[in-house]
């Protein structure tokens, strides 16, 4: 019977006003198809509902309603929702073909990506979701490298948020799990209500699996990566590949914090520290110590912890950082001192002509 039910799966669906080209992909809740639409004529992606999703009046009802909130979204991170329906008993949504190539494919050719493109690959995805929270109060739920696009033009995009969850419905209650487990966060695990921080979860599994090539959890079954989610820890991500700096894998460390009070506490927050990451500068916020992250963190080569000031901890991006300040102060103490001490040298001198006179 599984056999049977795996083979119908597999048959290419059949929907009026669309030809199917080909299979693109598919995962425990849908199937995505390339095809021709016919009106109007364009080349789109349709993502349609698995046959036992589809038997749940809920999940189809939910699924409607999602996606078509999804599909008032307009940013240039995030794959266009075109159009949600229903045709042969087939519940489906149809959306723009980003001509490139998914990071889980770029990974699986490389091996591993580079530190400077993962940080851009975060700080896309996370300003993607900051303007999709704020639109619309999105919770995405399944962040992983096959969700993540490179198109052709370089810019990173965001998909499979016509079927996220929402924080402004009742359609997230406990209970609720969804989700891949290699990049669930503990509360998704335990079925718990969810905000951002969970996807800021979900966003630190994937820079992890993205530099290294590994998932957190390899090769263990889904039920065991789960609940190793919640009370296990993985390897430093530098002792995988050893080109990754202190402050990146502090804050993977810090994104994957299993009580998600220690980590960023909201997109606005997160980018800031992508981009002091970039600039070779820790991240704010106390590390997590010990077994608080399900990475665990290695002492850095030179011994410092490497905790930002107390007075900066979870500040709003406002101008410049405590350390650009810090150096202006220096720089300007120093010049202080410098006038200071050619006032005394000149005032000496003038008192030294005086006594020769």
């Amino acid at each position: 019977m599984a056999d049977d039910a795996s083979r119908k799966d597999c048959e290419t669906p059949k929907l009026s006003g669309f030809t199917i080209v080909r299979l693109l992909g598919r995962g425990g809740m849908a199937s995505v198809w390339e095809a021709r639409q016919h009106d109007p004529d364009r080349t789109v992606a349709i993502k349609i509902l698995n046959d036992d999703i589809s038997r749940n009046p809920e999940d189809v009802e939910a699924f409607y309603a999602e996606a078509k909130r999804a599909a008032a979204l307009d940013h240039e991170n995030i794959v266009t929702v075109f159009e949600v329906g229903c045709k042969h008993g087939h519940y489906y949504y149809v959306m723009e073909l980003a001509a490139g190539y998914d990071t889980g494919t770029w990974l699986r050719r490389k091996g591993h990506l580079g530190e400077g493109d993962v940080l851009t690959i975060a700080e896309s995805v996370a300003v993607a979701l900051d303007y999709a929270f704020k639109t619309i109060g999105i919770i995405h739920c399944d962040i992983k490298p096959a969700n993540i696009m490179v198109h052709d033009d370089g810019t990173v995009r965001l998909t499979d948020l016509g079927i996220a969850r929402f924080a402004r419905t009742p359609s997230i209650d406990e209970g609720y799990v969804s989700g891949t487990p290699a990049f669930m966060s503990p509360e998704q695990v335990r079925g718990e209500a969810l905000d951002t921080r969970a996807d800021i979860y979900s966003l630190g599994a994937t820079l992890y699996n993205l530099v290294t090539g590994h998932r957190l959890f390899e090769g263990r079954p889904d039920g065991e990566a789960m609940e190793a989610q919640c009370g296990e820890q993985a390897p430093d991500i530098r002792s995988l590949n050893q080109d990754i700096s202190y402050p990146f894998a502090a804050l993977v460390s810090q994104m994957l914090a299993k009580d998600r009070e220690l980590r960023p506490s909201g997109w606005s927050f997160l980018i800031r520290d992508i981009q002091r990451v970039r600039q070779g500068l820790m991240p704010l916020g106390r590390l997590p110590v010990g077994e608080e992250s399900t990475m665990r963190l290695d002492p850095s080569p030179d011994g410092n912890c490497g905790t930002a000031p107390a007075d900066a901890s979870d500040a709003a991006p406002s101008g410049r950082s405590p350390t650009r300040r810090s150096r202006v102060m220096t720089a300007l103490w120093i010049v202080a001192t410098a006038l200071a001490s050619a006032a005394a040298f000149a005032l000496a001198y003038l008192a030294t002509l005086r006594a020769l006179r």
